[in-house]
């Protein structure tokens, strides 16, 4: 399986400001490209922090997918989207989540729940006491995905590059500074040792405006 990362970045690293409050860091340009890696995956995965800030279906926009091919981006190819259907992956402790929304109702969405709680969802499917990286992909792959784009925040972004499962990592990053010790980067969790932290190679980048598009392969 691939595993991908895409995320937002402030010049600072940030991800979000001290206060933990759902913000908008990349431009609409950012959200386009989004969703052309959305339409390449078979999965979306989130941890529950994530989806309790944002429970809307993990999909790609075909509006935003034709704005972004017909503006010349370079990397904005993607593959059919007539009647498929995403896995959206919630990995998530507590099973403390939002239990309406048009996240369960639309037909693109299939809704996976990893919990270490039994509970119930209005749909989908909730898979108890699995909430390690290394079985929670495993599942997954079993399931037939064989991309998974994940979204999260830093703490599960750190789990999968310490189980060094992570294959490339996309960062757009954005003209702010948000600052504040607190406040969330995109690779949170106790750190990494020098001599052993994860090494990256710069595949590609693209400049639109004030924003650079990045695209990192992780090294073995």
């Amino acid at each position: 399986m691939k595993v991908i990362t895409n995320t937002a970045i402030t010049v600072d690293g940030k991800i979000g400001s001290a206060r933990y409050d759902h913000v908008a860091i990349g431009s609409p340009v950012d959200r386009q490209y989004m969703s052309v890696l959305r339409a390449r995956a078979d999965a979306v995965l989130v941890g529950g922090r994530t989806f309790r800030s944002w429970p809307l279906p993990l999909v790609p926009d075909a509006r935003a997918l034709l704005e972004l091919a017909a503006s010349g981006f370079p990397d904005a190819a993607f593959p059919p989207l007539e009647g498929r259907q995403w896995w959206n992956v919630i990995l998530t402790r507590s099973l403390d989540v939002p239990k309406t929304g048009r996240f369960y109702s639309d037909p693109r969405v299939r809704p996976l729940f990893y919990s270490g709680t039994a509970g119930h969802v209005p749909s989908g499917e909730v898979v108890v006491g699995e909430v390690s990286i290394p079985g929670v992909l495993a599942d997954l792959a079993a399931r037939g995905v064989e991309t998974l784009l994940v979204e999260a925040g830093g703490d599960l972004i750190a789990q999968l590059l310490q189980a060094g499962v992570v294959d490339e990592l996309y960062l757009t990053i954005c003209p702010l500074v948000l600052g504040g010790r607190s406040a969330p980067t995109v690779v949170d969790g106790d750190g990494f040792p020098f001599a052993g932290a994860p090494r990256l190679s710069l595949a590609h980048v693209h400049r639109v405006g004030d924003e650079l598009f990045c695209r990192y392969i992780v090294e073995r």
